[in-house]
C-alpha cells in the first residue's frame, strides 16, 4: 500500500517506520525544511551541538522512544539535575519525597499530607475515575487550600491560563504517575535523532519532501502546490484546525468535533549568556509566582555540557498562552523587556551577560484536557475514507511529549495496517 503521511514531526515519522516493516511504501511530507515537528532544533554555527526551538527531554519511564533509539542507534544519556520552585522569592528544591519534607513554607502537616496524596495519585493505576474530577478542585479538596496555592494552581494557571480550571484530574495524575527525577537527552540533541529517524526512512525505501506544503486532502488524493497525487492511504498528524482547512469535504459534524478541541500556544524564549543565571546547578525552575510574566526558567547547561554550545550558557523562558495573547505579536527585543524585571528579580545583573536571544512562538503546543476527556477522543479514522488522523489531541491521558508521539506513530501505524489486512 502506498501511504502518504503529512508531517514529519515523530508521530509521522515512526507511523512511516513501522509501516515499512509491514512493507507498506511510504512518503512524507513536510512544509518545514527539516523533520522533528516541536522537537525541532536550530544551532548556531558556533555550536558543536543543535538546540531545540522548545525545551525538551525524556523520563527513564518514557519505553516506546527508548526503544525506537536503540532500534536507530541513538543514545540517551540520562542523570538527575536539580528541579526547584521560584516561592514567595525564594529558589527551593521540590522535586523528591525527601525534599518536600523538609520544604519549611508548609507546615509539618501540610507536608504530611501533601505527600500522602501525591503517593497516592502514584500509586493508583486507573485515571478512569479520576477524568470526571478537576485537578483545581481536587487538589483543594485533599491537599487544602493553602499548599495548593502555594505551590500548584501558579503552575496550572501559567500551563493553561484561563482553561486551568477546567483540567481534568487524570491529567495531572498522568504527571505524578509517569515522570521520574532522572531525565534524558539523546547525544547531538533532538534534532539528531529526527534526522537519524529520517534517514533510516529513506535506507529503507521511503521519501521525505521538505518544504512541501499539503493544500488539499481528499479520499485517496492529496493536492501538494497544485499537483494531484494519487495514494491508497493518508496519515494526517497535524492539528485539527489545519486538519479542517486541508479537508473541505469532512462532514459538518466531524467538523464541528474537531473545532471543539481547545488547545494552548507556547512563546520560548532562548538567552545564549556568557554566566550561569540560576543558582546551585538548578535544571528546571517553576515559577509559582502569578505576577511573574512567564511559567519556567530552564538552564540547559546545567543537564547539557556548555562544551557543546561553545561554553555558553543556554537558558530557556518558557510561557504557555492563547495563540492570539499580545506576547504573540511582541518582538523579540519588545518581549525581553517584558519579562526583564521578572528575570532580574530571579539573576540581578543577568542582561550584561546576554549573548544572543532568539524567541520560538508556536500556535498550538498543548491540548486542553478537561473532565471526562475520553469521551470525546476521535479514532484515528476519520469520515474519509483511507485518510486517518493521528495528533497531539488524541494523547490521553499522558501529557504531550517525544515519548507518546512515538507511541501513536506505532499505534496508528498499527491500526492503518490492520484496516488493510482486512479490507484486502
Amino acid at each position: 500500500m502506498h501511504i502518504a503521511i503529512i508531517g514529519a514531526g515523530l508521530t509521522g515519522m515512526t507511523a512511516a517506520y513501522e509501516l515499512q516493516k509491514k512493507s507498506h511504501t511510504v512518503e512524507i511530507f513536510e512544509k518545514e525544511a527539516m523533520p522533528g515537528g516541536l522537537a525541532m532544533g536550530f544551532q548556531n554555527d558556533a555550536w558543536e551541538w543543535p538546540l531545540e526551538k522548545h525545551y525538551h527531554h525524556i523520563f527513564t519511564s518514557d519505553s516506546d522512544i527508548r526503544s525506537l533509539a536503540g532500534e536507530i542507534g541513538v543514545k540517551f544519556r540520562f542523570s538527575r539535575p536539580n528541579t526547584s520552585s521560584y516561592i514567595e522569592g525564594d529558589i527551593l528544591q521540590l522535586d523528591s519525597p525527601l525534599r518536600l519534607l523538609m520544604f519549611s513554607k508548609l507546615t509539618i502537616v501540610e507536608r504530611l499530607r501533601m505527600a500522602a496524596v501525591l503517593g497516592y495519585l502514584r500509586y493508583i493505576s486507573g485515571w478512569q475515575s479520576l477524568e470526571k474530577f478537576t485537578a483545581h478542585e481536587w487538589l483543594q479538596k485533599y491537599l487544602g487550600i493553602r499548599p495548593y496555592k502555594m505551590l500548584w494552581e501558579p503552575l496550572l494557571l501559567g500551563k493553561f491560563g484561563p482553561y486551568y480550571k477546567d483540567i481534568s484530574l487524570s491529567w495531572f495524575w498522568a504527571r505524578i504517575k509517569a515522570r521520574t527525577t532522572k531525565l534524558g537527552y539523546p547525544d547531538h540533541g533532538f534534532q539528531k535523532f529526527a534526522d537519524t529517524l529520517a534517514e533510516k526512512i529513506i535506507e529503507n525505501g521511503g521519501s521525505i519532501k521538505y518544504k512541501s506544503e499539503v493544500t488539499e486532502i481528499k479520499e485517496n488524493c492529496l493536492t501538494i502546490e497544485g499537483s494531484v497525487k494519487d495514494v491508497d492511504a493518508i496519515l494526517v498528524t497535524v492539528p485539527n484546525k489545519l486538519f479542517m482547512k486541508l479537508a473541505p469535504e469532512l462532514p459538518g459534524e466531524y467538523m464541528d468535533k474537531l473545532q471543539s478541541f481547545k488547545g494552548i500556544g507556547a512563546v520560548n524564549m532562548v538567552l545564549e549568556l556568557d554566566a550561569p543565571f540560576l543558582p546551585n546547578d538548578v535544571y528546571w525552575l517553576n515559577i509559582c509566582d502569578e505576577s511573574f510574566p512567564f511559567l519556567a526558567v530552564v538552564e540547559h547547561t546545567h543537564y547539557v555540557d556548555k562544551f557543546h554550545y561553545n561554553g555558553s550558557c543556554i537558558v530557556y523562558v518558557g510561557n504557555y498562552l492563547p495563540s492570539d495573547h499580545p506576547y504573540f505579536s511582541l518582538s523579540d527585543e519588545e518581549l525581553l523587556n517584558t519579562y526583564d524585571s521578572a528575570l532580574e528579580k530571579i539573576s540581578p545583573g543577568y542582561r550584561a551577560h546576554i549573548l544572543s536571544k532568539t524567541v520560538f512562538r508556536v500556535p498550538f503546543a498543548q491540548p486542553i484536557v478537561t473532565q471526562n476527556f475520553s469521551k470525546h477522543i476521535l479514532p484515528f479514522q476519520t469520515p474519509l475514507k483511507n485518510v486517518f488522523l493521528a495528533n497531539i489531541q488524541q494523547v490521553y491521558p499522558w501529557d504531550r511529549g517525544t515519548n507518546f508521539a512515538v507511541e501513536m506513530g506505532k499505534k496508528v501505524a498499527w491500526y492503518i495496517d490492520s484496516s488493510y489486512e482486512k479490507n484486502a
